[in-house]
C-alpha cells in the first residue's frame, strides 16, 4: 500500500490554516488540521462538512462551506495546489448533483439557529410539535457563536442553587431597573418585562432540555445591582449551541444548514402559511402552522454600506435577509440605527474588530489604567462598560490605551487565549511594532510610549500620580474604588490599545407580548412569531453584559411557547399559496 502525507498552507479568515492531506493508493484518506487562527465554534463546525466532502467526492473542487467561505475556499484551494505540486492526480467520484424540489409540512418552522432559534424550535418540540430549522451558513450559532455562554438566571430554580442567599436579593422587578438604567430609559418596558418575567423560566427549561451545566460567572460585571450572571463551565457559546442543537435533533427536531430563505407565501385569508428556500441542490418548500423568525441582526449589512465607522466584530452574515424576504409583509420596525457598542476590542483588520472584554475587566481589576495618546488617563477604570464606551468616544482619534504590568499582563493574555485569540495572532500584533493597529508593544515605560504613540513624559507623571493614589488608597482624579488599585511591579509595561466595537444592533421588528410581529398599523400578524436580536427593544439602547444572551434565551422562550399554542388552532395548508412574497434576492449577496 503507498501511502504519503502532503503539507497545506491556506491563508484563511484570521490567518493561517495548516493541514495535511494524508494520500493512501492514490486516494485522499484524511486530512488533518495542525495549525489555526480561525473562530473556534465557527470552524471546528465546517472542518469536518468540509472535509467529508472532500473525500466523499475525491476532490477539492467542491463547493465552500456557507457563511465561513472565505476559510473554507482558501482550503480547497490550497490543497489542490498542494496535490498538483506534489504530482498526486487523484480521480474524482463527484456525487449526484441535481437539482431537487423538497417539501416538509411541520407544525412550527423556525428561521436562525442562534441561541433565539434553537430556544424557541426546543420549546416548541417539548410541547409535541413537528419541528423544522432552516439555517442559511454551513455552521450553527448565529452570533451566538461569538458572544459566550454567559446568561442571567433571574428568577430560576438554577440562580437559587447556585448564589444562595444572594439569589433572593433578585427579582424580575431588580433586574427590570437595572435595564432601565443602564439604557437611560430607551427600554420598551413591554419587553422588558417579558424578558425578565421568563428568563428563569427559559434557563431552567433549557438546562433540563438539553442537559446543561451552568455555574457562577466568573465575571459578575457591575452593570448588574446584584450577581445573576451565569455560564457554562468551558465559558463556551460553542458547547451550549451543540449541546442544545444535538438534543434538539435527538429527540426528533430536524435541521437544514445552508438553506437561505427567500420567500414567504400567504394564503388566501393573507396569513402566512409557507416558505420557500434555496440550498445548493435543493428548492425548499415548508408548509407550517406558525412560523418563527429569529434570523439574528444586520450588523454586516450596514458594516458593508459603511452606515457606521465603528469596526464591527460581529458575522459577517448577519446581513438582515428579512428586510428583503419579508419586505411585503409590512412589517413595523424601531430604531434600525441602535448598536450596542463596546469599548472593549482590538481592530485586527481595518474595520473589523475582536473582543477583549473579559481580558480587560479582569486587567483593570487588577489595577490596570486607561489612558489616551496625551498619556493621561480618561475614566474610571472601575466603572461600567457605558463610562470606557463614552470616555474613548471622546478622544479625537477614538482610541485609548490600557497600560498594564507583566503581572497584570499575564492574566490579560491567558483570557486572550480562552475567548478567540491564538498564540500566533496575537505574536502577529506584537511584530507590528506599533507601526499599525492594533497596537501591542512592550518594554520600558519610554519604548512603550514611543511606540505605541503616547506622549511619553505625560504618561510617566500620570503613573507616578497612580503610584501616590495607590498608596493614599484615595484616587482624587476619578474616585476610583481602592480595592481595584494596585502598584505596578516591576520595570516592564505592556500597552495595549482599545477602540469602540459593536456588532449587536438593537432596534428591530415590533411584537406583542406573545412575540407575534405587528404591521405597520399595529396589527399582530396570524402565524408570524420573532425572537431575538431582530426584536428591538428590551434592552433600549444599551444593554448590560450578558443582556443580549437573556433576551434571546427568553424571547426565544415565549415565541416557542406562543407558536406551539397557535398551531392547535391552525390547519396546515398544502396547496399552492395564493400569494407570494418578493424573493429576496439574499443569496446574491
Amino acid at each position: 500500500m503507498s501511502e504519503k502525507t502532503i503539507k497545506a498552507t491556506a491563508e484563511g479568515r484570521n490567518g493561517q490554516i495548516d493541514f495535511d492531506i494524508k494520500v493512501e493508493n492514490n486516494r485522499i484518506a484524511d486530512i488533518n488540521v495542525t495549525k489555526t487562527a480561525e473562530t473556534p465554534g465557527i470552524f471546528n463546525q465546517v472542518v469536518g462538512k468540509l472535509k467529508e466532502n472532500i473525500i466523499n467526492n475525491q476532490s477539492f473542487a467542491v463547493d465552500a462551506i456557507s457563511g465561513a467561505s472565505i476559510m473554507t475556499q482558501a482550503m480547497l484551494d490550497s490543497g489542490k495546489k498542494a496535490l498538483k505540486e506534489n504530482g498526486v492526480n487523484i480521480a474524482s467520484q463527484p456525487s449526484d448533483q441535481s437539482h431537487q424540489d423538497v417539501t416538509y409540512d411541520v407544525d412550527v418552522a423556525v428561521i436562525g439557529s442562534g441561541m433565539a432559534g434553537l430556544m424557541a424550535a426546543s420549546r416548541a418540540l417539548s410541547m409535541g410539535k413537528n419541528v423544522l430549522l432552516l439555517e442559511k451558513n454551513g455552521y450553527l450559532g448565529g452570533a451566538t457563536i461569538l458572544n459566550g455562554s454567559n446568561v442571567v438566571g433571574t428568577g430560576s430554580k438554577l440562580a437559587a442553587t447556585l448564589f444562595g442567599e444572594e439569589a433572593e436579593k433578585d427579582s424580575p422587578q431588580l433586574l427590570v431597573q437595572d435595564i432601565a438604567r443602564e439604557c437611560r430609559g430607551t427600554n420598551y418596558p413591554l419587553l422588558s418585562n417579558l424578558l425578565a418575567q421568563n428568563i428563569g423560566k427559559a434557563v431552567d427549561f433549557i438546562t433540563e432540555f438539553a442537559d446543561l451545566t451552568y455555574q457562577k460567572a466568573e465575571t459578575q460585571t457591575i452593570e448588574h445591582s446584584v450577581d445573576r450572571q451565569i455560564e457554562m463551565p468551558t465559558e463556551s457559546s460553542y458547547e451550549l449551541i451543540s449541546k442544545v442543537a444535538n438534543a434538539f435533533t435527538k429527540k426528533g427536531g430536524k435541521i437544514l444548514l445552508e438553506t437561505r430563505v427567500e420567500q414567504l407565501n400567504k394564503n388566501k385569508q393573507d396569513q402566512l402559511v409557507s416558505l420557500v428556500a434555496e440550498s445548493k441542490h435543493e428548492t425548499v418548500t415548508v408548509n407550517f402552522k406558525s412560523l418563527v423568525m429569529a434570523a439574528g441582526g444586520w450588523g454586516a449589512r450596514d458594516y458593508l454600506k459603511h452606515k457606521t465607522n465603528i469596526p464591527y466584530y460581529g458575522p459577517m452574515t448577519s446581513t438582515g435577509d428579512y428586510f428583503d424576504f419579508a419586505k411585503n409583509m409590512n412589517l413595523a420596525s424601531r430604531n434600525l440605527d441602535w448598536y450596542k457598542v463596546y469599548p472593549h476590542g482590538l481592530e485586527v483588520e481595518p474595520g473589523i474588530a475582536k473582543l477583549t472584554t473579559y481580558s480587560t475587566k479582569e486587567a483593570t481589576d487588577m489595577g490596570a489604567i486607561f489612558v489616551n495618546t496625551s498619556g493621561k488617563r480618561i475614566v474610571n477604570e472601575s466603572a461600567p462598560y457605558t463610562h470606557f464606551r463614552d470616555a474613548i468616544a471622546e478622544q479625537k482619534d477614538k482610541i485609548a490605551f490600557v497600560v498594564m504590568d507583566e503581572r497584570t499582563w499575564n492574566r490579560f493574555y491567558e483570557l486572550l487565549l480562552k475567548y478567540g485569540f491564538s498564540k500566533g495572532e496575537v505574536q502577529g500584533f506584537f511584530d507590528l511594532d506599533g507601526k499599525r493597529s492594533p497596537i501591542l508593544v512592550s518594554g520600558d515605560l519610554k519604548t512603550v510610549a514611543q511606540k505605541a504613540g503616547i506622549d511619553y513624559e505625560n504618561l510617566k507623571k500620570t503613573l507616578t500620580d497612580y503610584d501616590k493614589y495607590v498608596a493614599s488608597g484615595n484616587d482624587p482624579e476619578f474616585g476610583r474604588p481602592c480595592q481595584f488599585m494596585h502598584k505596578y511591579e516591576g520595570e516592564t509595561y505592556f500597552v495595549i490599545e482599545q477602540k469602540l466595537r459593536f456588532c449587536t444592533t438593537l432596534g428591530g421588528y415590533e411584537t406583542n407580548q406573545r412575540m407575534q410581529l405587528l404591521d405597520q398599523d399595529f396589527k399582530a400578524l396570524d402565524n408570524f412569531y420573532a425572537a431575538g436580536e431582530i426584536v428591538g427593544g428590551a434592552n433600549g439602547h444599551d444593554s448590560m453584559p450578558s443582556m443580549m444572551n437573556s433576551w434571546s434565551y427568553a424571547s426565544g422562550f415565549v415565541a416557542g411557547t406562543e407558536a406551539a399554542d397557535n398551531t392547535n388552532y391552525q390547519k396546515l395548508t398544502t396547496t399552492k399559496p395564493a400569494s407570494t412574497d418578493a424573493v429576496s434576492g439574499a443569496s446574491k449577496n
